[in-house]
């Protein structure tokens, strides 16, 4: 029985990685950056690089606070749910 399994998972994988062979994902983000990056002088690579990874940075910090809050409202909803239930 898991062999049936196994080959339903693998048929499964393998039409997904055709998609995504047929999307030429390489092709795009070679063919941009020999478009748009390329052609940049080096401050403004590196200028944009910085950029970049600033707002990345932020984005994870951002990130991280929601989740702390969420944890956060978690904790306190099964704090009340246990004095509750603990009568």
């Amino acid at each position: 029985m898991l062999p049936i399994y196994a080959n339903f998972f693998q048929n499964i994988w393998q039409w997904f990685n055709d998609v995504l062979e047929k999307l030429k994902f390489d092709d795009l983000v070679r063919g941009f950056y020999d478009n748009y990056i390329a052609g940049m002088d080096e401050f403004f690579k590196w200028a944009l690089l910085l950029f970049l990874t600033v707002i990345i940075i932020l984005g994870i910090i951002t990130f991280i606070k929601k989740t702390f809050k969420l944890f956060i409202v978690l904790v306190v909803i099964a704090a009340i749910i246990f004095i509750i239930y603990k009568k």
